[in-house]
Formats: structure tokens, sequence, C-alpha cells
């Protein structure tokens, strides 16, 4: 199969999503597929893809292409997407003369530019949905205007799309069920490299509990603080965020609030091999999440959870619908209630009092994590899309 995979925003931009995209074109690539990665071109954009691992990838191109999007090496005063919509639909046409027959995009604006342009004898279009646009915008605020938008947009897009897959299982419900949606709708989530299940178990260290990932509001990090303040056996090493951000002042103001003083250190957010040396020596890895949005609740599918379990850390999650799409309690990893920084707190106790019950869900929880990773997801997305041909 020849695709192309396309990504309208600016590469060097930190976000966890461009780790997950990466990781899926390699895995494609090694899955066979021709892949032609439709990216924006940027001062420094080979050096980016290198630090991606998307340099001298066999099956992997690099389509470079024009865009006006802010971020590292393109100083402008203002972001336009229409700039990358015109110059990606421009190259899919020229690689669709040498046979490219499918188009991989998760973004909805793109995605609904695209859908009508690409003509009946077009390359087709696989959506990946990650969530529901005009929901996340109605529970942020947003006028109504603006949510009638995307609610039409994700309407067109659902119904027009040659094929959908979904992020999680709720989401893949949620979309079955629309009425504009036509055949299966296929469950990608994320995954995780072959490296995290290679974490050696030696130097886990009791008591310490591990975070990675982002410092959001969203992300649960601060309830984690609460729950660290009500479990004093418990150490907490917090690997994410920019020093000095707004996110990290948040957070260092609470936890000086409760002071937790020297049980959490915060660290700066790093690579791969940073995360992996943590999670070798926290003995539990809390995904602390929120229900306070369908996004977070029951649509997410956290890179971290999938490096948690890979490793071999005994995992706490929130008991929603997105983690017990994956999870079940007291197999593979202790769920509890969500938003409640006590039941948190109760869990790390029993987990750090009960070694044996860690130490059961985390080899449980890593014989789960061989379903997730990146090579079962660029599967599954190949798959959906030759079931769809």
């Amino acid at each position: 199969m020849r695709l192309a995979v396309c990504y309208p925003e600016h590469l060097a931009r930190p976000a966890a999503r461009r780790l997950q995209v990466a990781a899926t074109l390699r895995a494609l690539a090694r899955q066979g597929a021709q892949v032609h990665f439709l990216v924006g071109r940027f001062t420094g954009l080979e050096a980016c893809l290198a630090e991606l691992g998307l340099s001298g990838v066999a099956g992997l191109t690099a389509e470079p292409v024009a865009m006006l999007q802010k971020g590292p090496g393109a100083i402008l005063p203002f972001s336009w997407h229409g700039v990358y919509h015109r110059a990606t639909l421009a190259r899919l046409r020229r690689l669709a003369g040498r046979g490219l027959t499918w188009v991989l995009v998760r973004h909805l604006k793109l995605a609904d530019y695209l859908l009508p342009r690409l003509g009946a004898t077009g390359p087709r279009l696989c959506f990946e949905a990650h969530e529901l646009f005009s929901q996340t915008a109605a529970e942020e605020g947003a006028s109504p205007g603006k949510v009638a938008e995307l609610a039409a947009m994700e309407t067109r897009v659902f119904g027009e799309a040659h094929c959908l897959a979904a992020i999680s299982r709720p989401l893949a419900e949620e979309l079955s069920g629309r009425p504009e949606v036509r055949g299966l709708v296929a469950l990608a989530p994320s995954g995780v490299a072959e490296s995290f299940f290679a974490v050696d178990d030696q130097a886990r260290q009791p008591g310490l509990v591990a975070y990675a990932g982002g410092l959001g509001p969203w992300k649960g990090v601060d309830l984690l603080l609460r729950a660290l303040a009500l479990a004093p056996e418990a150490r907490l090493e917090v690997l994410g965020g920019e020093p000095g951000s707004a996110d990290w002042r948040r957070l260092a103001a609470l936890a000086a609030d409760l002071d937790l003083g020297p049980r959490l250190v915060m660290r700066p957010k790093a690579d791969q091999e940073a995360v992996r040396e943590l999670l070798g020596r926290a003995s539990l890895a809390v995904w602390p999440g929120s229900g306070g949005q369908r996004i977070a609740a029951e649509f997410t599918s956290p890179l971290k959870l999938f490096e948690y379990l890979a490793a071999g850390c005994a995992v706490l999650a929130p008991d929603l619908p997105a983690a017990r799409a994956v999870l079940t309690h007291g197999r593979d990893a202790w769920l509890f209630r969500a938003d409640d920084p006590q039941a948190l707190a109760q869990g790390l106790e029993r987990l750090l009092r009960e070694s044996e019950l860690a130490r059961g869900l985390a080899r449980a929880g890593r014989e789960l994590a061989r379903g997730y990773t990146w090579e079962a997801r660029a599967g599954a997305l190949l798959a959906a899309m030759e079931a769809a041909a």
C-alpha cells in the first residue's frame, strides 16, 4: 500500500502527538507500506526529523510542503492553515499519479478541506478521530456558533471519509452510533516502543511513584499532588512540563501549600530514555486523569499508560471509561474513584504496603501491554484501509 500521512502542525512544537505520529510512521513503514509524510517546511526540519527517528527509514519519505505556522525556525506574526492545506492537496494530486491510494488524516479541518477536493478517482481518505471537537469546544465554553460549526464539520467528515479509525474504544462506540457513519469504525489505540519492555526491575525503589506526561489541568497532576499529601509513605517524581510555565508555577504553588517538601521532585520534560530511566526506578506509576471532560474521561489513549505497563510498573488509573477500555481492576491495574485524591491516596498506600499485589499487577500489566505496540497500531490502521478499499 502507498499512503500519505498528513501533519499540518509545526513539527518542532513540543506535543505528545508528534511522538505518536512519528512512532506510527515508522511502524507503518516496517509493515511494508510505502509512506509519504507530508510535513510543513521550516528551517531546521531535517534536524527535527532526525530527532524523531524519521530520517533514513526504509519505506518512509518526508515530503516537505509550504506552511504558515508559528514555531521554531518559523518566525511569523500569525498562523494560517490554508497554506498547508493547498500545498498538501497539490502534492497529493501529484502522488496519486505515482500510485498513492490512501491519505491518513487526524486533523478535522484538513480532512474537511481534502474530502470534497480529492475527487472520485483520487486517493481515499482515512480519518483518525482522537476526540469530538464540538464536544470539547462546548465543554470549554466556546460560543454556540463555534460549536455548531465544528459539529457540522464532524458530520461531513464522519459521513464522507472512506475509512474511520478511533483512538479509544469508547470513541469508536460513539462514532459507530452516529447516523452519518457507514461501516465499521476501526480501533487504533496508542502504542509503546519495544524498548520499554526491556526496562530492568532490579533498580526499583520502594515508595517511589512516577508520573511522566503533560502538566495541563485536565491531566490530573493536581489531583496526584493532593493524593501524595495524604500518602506519607509515598515519594513522587514528575517528569514533564517546562520550568517557569503557567502549569509548572501552578503545581509548584500547590506543592508548597501542601508542604510536600522533598517527597516531590519535578523534572522538565525529556526524551524517551529519561522516561524509561524513571520508570525503571519507580515501583508505581500513576495516570491520574480526570472525569471533567469527555476527551479525558472517555476518548483519551495516553502514551504514558502503555509506557508504564510495558516498563513493569504497577499502574494506578482512574475508574473511567477510557481506562476500563484497556485495564481491569485488580488484575492488571488498580483503578481508583476518579477526581478523588483520598481514593488515589488509599490506592497508593495499599500497593506500597502489599508488595506482592503490586508485583502481580505489574506482571499482568506488562503482558497486557504486548498487545499495544506501535506495530499493532499500524497493523490496525492498514487493515482498516485494506478492508475499506
